[in-house]
């Protein structure tokens, strides 16, 4: 699983050696001259002949920088997989370490080297493509749908003869009955979708579930849910046909995904503004930030994607939010939060605590010396 991943290059000791980090935007050019052409692979090549050429003329960095180097490249020709939109590779052959990580959405193309990996677009990847069921309905028949990281998958649904289901002109006094019948036969279809729906939801740990269908199935299928689940549901309701191809449905439905992350990180950024006016569980700035991870009150870490902060302190804070359980979300946008510096923190409690244990590398807070 990605969190895994995550924690385990968060906990990978630093050592004289070095670490590759390398996030790859593998869609390819639509225009210009080569269209086709992964303008990423060329920026790669670029960074690793300027990362080798400061490691010259030798020794045991440069070694392991080579092999780093040629590993990533191979694995890129022979083993990445051809639908992949973004790569995130972290190689250290000195650590034996080789970790990549396949999304459905581009990253940001980006090689480090340096001493810990750099986690902040696998992070962000974590929260912002957080696992998603779709739904699509008709009277009798439910097809469900997995989207993780980027990537739409089919499952198992639910499809009983669509006969007893479909309303039908049978004339005479028999009419109304037969309606009844047909009407209670597609709220028992909803309740036996629904109960298949929330099963998946729990199976997948999904936290938003979109609903998609024809307009007689949607409602019934809604009103069938648990308040869990459809507190999680987008209110939004694409209309598909129910044999519309898996692309378009995954076309039509990640955009609506996006817009509902967008709004939750600008919700966590008002909440955080909320609590620090509130006095309580809250702090911004890089210092505080960077304190209340110290002493593992952070609860979640919040990042603007263009924050006014180094490279190097941005990886320190992404790490120490991973190895003390934190939640990361980067906010796109966000004119409060940037004006207190683009980094912050919702606390899980508010008076302090003894300090954690920190690693050297990240630097003593005053307070602590």
């Amino acid at each position: 699983m990605l969190r895994d991943t995550l924690r385990r290059l968060a906990e990978e000791e630093p050592g004289d050696i070095p670490i590759l980090s390398v996030y790859l935007d593998m869609r390819p050019q639509a225009t210009g001259e080569r269209p086709g052409m992964r303008a990423a692979l060329v920026i790669l090549k670029d960074r690793l002949r300027e990362i080798e050429k400061t490691l010259w003329p030798r020794g045991p960095a440069l070694d392991s920088f080579r092999a780093d180097a040629a590993r990533v490249e191979a694995y890129i020709e022979q083993e990445a997989p051809s639908e992949a939109q973004g790569l995130a590779i972290f190689s250290c052959s000195a650590h034996n370490l080789f970790e990549t990580v396949v999304s459905g959405v581009p990253f940001e193309t980006y090689v480090v080297y340096s001493r810990r990996a750099d986690l902040f677009q696998l992070a962000s990847l974590l929260e912002e493509q957080e696992t998603s069921v779709v739904a699509v309905a008709d009277t009798s028949t439910i097809r469900l749908f997995v989207m993780r990281r980027g990537f739409l998958r089919e499952v198992e649904g639910v499809d009983e003869p669509n006969f007893y289901y479909s309303m039908r002109n049978t004339g005479g006094l028999n009419q109304p009955r037969y309606q009844r019948s047909i009407k209670n036969n597609r709220v028992a279809f909803a309740k036996e979708a629904a109960a298949e729906l929330e099963l998946l939801v729990d199976e997948v740990g999904a936290v938003r579930v979109v609903l998609a269908g024809d307009e007689v199935a949607i409602p019934l299928l809604r009103a069938a849910l648990s308040p869990q689940v459809a507190q999680m549901t987008l209110e939004t309701v694409p209309r598909f046909d129910i044999r519309a191809p898996r692309t378009e449905i995954e076309q039509e439905v990640a955009p609506m995904l996006v817009e509902a992350e967008k709004e939750d990180e600008r919700a966590l950024a008002d909440q955080l503004l909320d609590a620090i006016q509130a006095n309580g569980l809250g702090v911004a700035g890089l210092e505080p930030t960077r304190q209340a991870l110290n002493w593992g009150q952070v609860d979640t870490l919040l990042l603007l994607m263009d924050a006014p902060i180094s490279d190097d302190d941005r990886r320190k804070l992404v790490q120490q939010a991973v190895l003390t359980g934190a939640e990361v979300e980067t906010v796109e946008q966000h004119e409060a939060l940037k004006e207190l510096g683009g980094v912050g923190a919702l606390l899980r409690y508010r008076h302090h605590a003894p300090p954690m244990e920190y690693p050297a590398e990240f630097g003593q807070h005053p307070e602590l010396i």
